[in-house]
This record gives structure tokens, sequence and C-alpha cells, in this order.
């Protein structure tokens, strides 16, 4: 085989090779006796460190209900509690190893879940590494309805529903996570973890939320497309959702 040849495989093997992770979400409340805005301070300093220096961890991302995020209380939903306060995304090469994680990320809280979850990112958010993302970070846990098989949930989430969310709502970011496994024994039984990137407004204004501004008639028609469409594939009374400012930290 011609040395070009080789290159070209050897590179193409490489890029492979770097892409093989997977990704963990861990969600978060405080050790006792640490508020939010300080518990932000203290993970983004120590406990990013103490992560990204572990070398099974190639991309690290958090996101903290914060005081920046305080206008959005009124949309907080506590169907399965407790809310997390906080959450961490990272991406491994296996999540066989994870528990060194855990004890790194345990000390620092009073209640830690752990979930293995597919990522599929939508729609991609402006990425700016080591500082915060504008607006406010919708993460919503979710299950579906006993009336309708996994199948069946992910063809109406992931088949239809994924456009409507778009077409409906201001978001300039949207990842949809499948739980695969849960990894501690604190995880509760969702079936998907839903990040929603919505500009600023939107935490206290519906119209700002459905994109629809000035717009009455428009408002009306986004927000019943958009239960129409959630009640045929999301439990309503166990659906879990909290606004945060989210960190890339490691992309």
């Amino acid at each position: 085989m011609p040395q070009r040849a080789l290159s070209l495989v050897a590179n193409l093997v490489t890029t492979t090779t770097s892409f093989s992770m997977e990704k963990i979400i861990y969600l978060m409340k405080p050790a006792a006796g640490i508020g939010n805005d300080q518990f932000r301070d203290l993970a983004l300093s120590a406990l990013a460190k103490q992560l990204l220096a572990d070398t099974n961890v190639h991309g690290l991302r958090m996101a903290f209900n914060d005081s920046d995020v305080a206008r959005a209380e009124g949309l907080k939903r506590g169907g399965c509690p407790p809310l997390p306060d906080a959450a961490c995304s990272v991406w491994v090469d296996t999540a066989n190893e994870q528990q060194a994680l855990i004890d790194t990320i345990e000390p620092h809280t009073s209640h830690l879940e752990a979930y293995l979850v597919c990522e599929s990112e939508v729609m991609a958010p402006p990425n700016r590494n080591g500082e915060r993302t504008p607006g406010t970070l919708q993460l919503c846990m979710l299950r579906h309805p006993d009336t309708i098989e996994r199948e069946e949930f992910l063809a109406l989430w992931r088949d239809s529903h994924s456009q409507i969310a778009c077409d409906t709502q201001s978001t300039f970011g949207y990842r949809q996570n499948l739980i695969v496994r849960k990894m501690n024994s604190n995880a509760q039984d969702h079936d998907a973890i839903v990040e929603e990137h919505f500009p600023a407004d939107a935490m206290d204004s519906p119209a700002a939320f459905y994109d629809a501004v000035g717009d009455d008639a428009k408002l009306k028609k986004n927000v019943k497309t958009m239960i129409d469409s959630v009640s045929r594939f999301i439990d309503n009374n166990t659906i879990n959702v909290v606004h945060m400012s989210e960190y890339e930290l490691s992309p």
C-alpha cells in the first residue's frame, strides 16, 4: 500500500478512535450547608480540576440552578423529587471505570444520581469553552406513559417531536439523552434527560419561550401544538423540570 494511503488510513483510525466515548450525566444536590452559587464556584474550580485530571475523562460540561436563573423558578416541576441543583456531563473512554468519578463527586454532594446516556445533539448551542452559555438551560427528566412501549416512545420522541419542539419554541440548543443504564443506586427510573437552551427572557415570558413575542395567536398555537405533542409520549405526572446555567469546560 502506498505511503500516502497508509497515512490516510492511520488518520482515519485515529479520528474514529477519538470519538469512541460514552457519556454519563450526574445529577446532584450540594452537600449540606452549601448554597447553589457557592457549589457552582466550587465545582467550576476544584471539582472540575479533579475530574479533568482523570485520564478516562475527555469532555466535561456543568450546569447549576444558581442565581443567574432565579427568574425561571416558576418553571420548575418536581414529579419525581428530589430535583437536582446541578448537573455534570462527562465523556469517558468507558463507563465501566466510572466508580472513580463517583468517588470524586460524591463528597461534594448530599444526593447524587448517575446515568449512562446516548446523546443526540439535534441543535448545537454556541460553544464558549470555559464560559457560561448564554440564556438558560432547561433540564427535563422524563418517563414515557405505561400505555406505550419503549419503541413507540422513541419513535414519537425522536422521529416526530424533535422538529415540533424546534418549530414551536425559541430553543437555540437541543440535546436528547436516552438513558441506557442507571449507574448508581440513587438513580431514578427516568427514560430520558433533555437539555434545551432558551434565551434569558424565556425564563419568565411565555411569549419569549414559545417564540411568539407580540403575536398572541402564534403563542396560543405553539402552546397547543407542544402540549398535544408531548402528551403522546411523556408521563406528565412524573416529569422533572429545572433551569440551570451551563458551562462548557472541555468540549
